[in-house]
């Protein structure tokens, strides 16, 4: 897209605190799902934790979680309007 440019925007990855019996750690996750739970640390050391419930406990930190939401929010009418205006900027 033309006039956009790539840059300026850091946005800090998504975190994961996982704790365990031995203890709680902060990384930066990988790949979550109901059965594993992986993270990487700063040297790209991959570890991945088998996941029962809640155990191990594990809390997300996302910086991007209220754009996540946005999205369903938006109505029909809302993609219309805003896809009109963009049409407009040619």
């Amino acid at each position: 897209m033309s006039g956009c440019s790539g840059g300026g925007s850091h946005v800090s990855p998504t975190t994961v605190a996982v704790t365990t019996v031995t203890g709680k750690m902060n990384r930066r996750l990988v790949r979550i799902n109901d059965f594993f739970v992986s993270l990487v640390d700063g040297e790209g050391t991959p570890l991945t934790f088998v996941r029962s419930g809640d155990v191990p406990k594990v809390e997300l930190n996302d910086p991007l979680i209220g754009h996540r939401k946005l999205p369903p929010t938006y109505s029909d009418t809302d993609i219309h309007n805003l896809t009109a205006f963009l049409v407009t900027l040619k």
